[in-house]
């Protein structure tokens, strides 16, 4: 949806107000200061400019300074609000056929997108009325779980393939997470899950500045992504991966989907030391990590579940399995059941092995103390 609240936060992705400090303030400068100086303004140690507010013309929001127009889809439910110009590669998941191979199903997250999401619900606890950015917010489940307390939750992705639900319940914008198009400290908090390994470094500090901004000196950030580094229990999950791949070999299983969804990944994170320096680099410090070490979810989810589901693709489909418009149908009663109580099983891999150091890690972000607010020049 597009509410009143969403448009007066949102802000042009590109254009920065001319007031600032004496770094990064550049009056009567017009749009050029805005475009080559991008990168050095937004990161001042004052906090940056702020991003130019948009118009509203007919159907579109236009940007004072840049001219470019926005457009409002009012019946899809989004804003538009990409950058006009490229800033950066643009992920396979923007592809419509690449996307139509995970089947997006309007339902509450189970298994580990549920332990992922009960992680961020616990260290976030975003009650009635606040403020919450989804970065990276894929079909929009998450953010439809995230407001499901009351939270005024907002969606942003680089590709429009949303669900209808999440269309007609929650804030959804269109854009590019290294560019966001929001006025600064206007969300109480933000979260990203599975998203920072389909960027590169330099794409990683852009999008943590970005989030910095949107969030402000109060705010908080809650990430889900990995290190290249691993645990003596990833030798374990190495080994069901090893023998899920012989089996999709054999036809027993799908193998390909979960190859595809790494396919994308740029995996720029060496260590976790590596993400702690970026994160001090783009104005946060790294309050509380937690460890995912998958030992149950390998079996249960990345095995035993996918030949149930191979096996269950092979019969015939049932007329009933979509619903209107082609939009995949809520999972039965039975099945919701069974896989929310498999959820709280993986959930032992938390709590058994979260304090073993690996790779795959939860992390709550908090601003750094900055220094006061920039001064108009």
């Amino acid at each position: 949806m597009i509410s009143e609240a969403l448009l007066r936060r949102v802000a042009c992705p590109v254009c920065l107000e001319n007031a600032g400090c004496a770094e990064c303030g550049r009056e009567g400068a017009g749009h050029a200061a805005c475009g080559a100086e991008y990168a050095l303004r937004v990161r001042c140690a004052c906090g940056g400019p702020d991003k130019r507010v948009l118009q509203a013309v007919d159907a579109s929001l236009v940007c004072p300074c840049c001219r470019a127009s926005y457009p409002l889809h009012a019946g899809e439910g989004y804003l538009d609000l990409r950058p006009r110009t490229a800033v950066g590669r643009v992920t396979l998941y923007a592809d419509h056929d690449f996307h139509e191979h995970f089947h997006a199903v309007d339902g509450p997250p189970v298994l580990s997108a549920r332990v992922k999401a009960d992680m961020m619900w616990r260290w976030l606890s975003p009650g009635a009325g606040q403020t919450v950015l989804d970065l990276g917010s894929g079909p929009g489940k998450l953010a439809l779980y995230a407001a499901s307390d009351g939270a005024r939750a907002t969606g942003i992705d680089v590709a429009p393939f949303f669900l209808g639900r999440a269309a007609r319940e929650v804030d959804l914008v269109l854009g590019d997470l290294r560019r966001l198009p929001f006025r600064k400290s206007t969300f109480e908090s933000a979260y990203s899950l599975d998203v920072l390994e389909h960027f590169d470094e330099a794409e990683v500090v852009d999008v943590l500045v970005e989030a910095r901004r949107s969030v402000g000196a109060a705010g908080r950030l809650f990430v889900y992504t990995h290190a290249m580094e691993s645990s003596r229990l990833a030798v374990f999950q190495r080994g069901v991966n090893r023998l899920a791949r012989r089996l999709g070999r054999a036809g027993l299983l799908d193998h390909e989907r979960e190859a595809m969804r790494k396919s994308d990944h740029k995996n720029p994170i060496r260590d976790h030391e590596h993400f702690d320096s970026l994160c001090a680099a783009t104005g946060w410090r790294v309050a509380e990590r937690r460890y995912y070490n998958v030992v149950l979810k390998a079996v249960v989810e990345d095995l035993l579940l996918r030949l149930v589901q191979h096996a269950r693709r092979r019969r015939p489909a049932s007329s009933g399995s979509h619903g209107p418009g082609g939009e995949a149908a809520l999972p039965g009663r039975l099945a919701l059941g069974i896989a929310l109580a498999l959820t709280w099983l993986l959930k032992l891999d938390v709590v058994l092995f979260g304090g073993i150091r690996t790779g795959p890690f939860f992390g709550l972000l908090r601003p750094i103390a900055s220094t006061p607010d920039p001064v108009a020049r």
